[in-house]
């Protein structure tokens, strides 16, 4: 090496410096790790996606994986519930005058009709 760049061996940065080789060495072994992770979860979801397949085919229903939060938006409706609903679409088509639902919000009508005199008076 030349005189003038003898220094440069001593840099951190250097790539033939033993820290930094370890460091790559310790480096590239997680990322094969981690590759080594990723073909297993792949070979993993790959066989479930064939076993549902292979369910769905022969008609089996159980046993199947809920891939979504779609079981949250599923209500579960009640008997009583689906015969109010019943009720209420017979009625509209009967000709009865829809009111629609009053939902209680944060400020109703009746708490609001007096305006802030209603508040001072009680």
């Amino acid at each position: 090496m030349v005189q003038g760049l003898a220094f440069l061996s001593k840099k951190s940065w250097h790539v033939k410096n033993i820290a930094n080789q370890e460091r790559v060495w310790v480096e590239e072994q997680k990322k094969a790790a981690e590759e080594l992770k990723v073909k297993e979860l792949a070979k993993q979801i790959q066989q479930e996606l064939e076993e549902e397949e292979l369910d769905r085919i022969s008609g089996k229903k159980g046993g199947r994986i809920d891939r979504g939060i779609d079981w949250m938006y599923q209500g579960v409706k009640s008997e009583a519930s689906q015969l109010d609903n019943e009720k209420k679409a017979e009625e509209f088509l009967m000709g009865k005058e829809y009111t629609g639902e009053k939902t209680k919000g944060d400020l109703e009508e009746e708490q609001n009709a007096g305006g802030i005199q209603a508040v001072i008076n009680s």
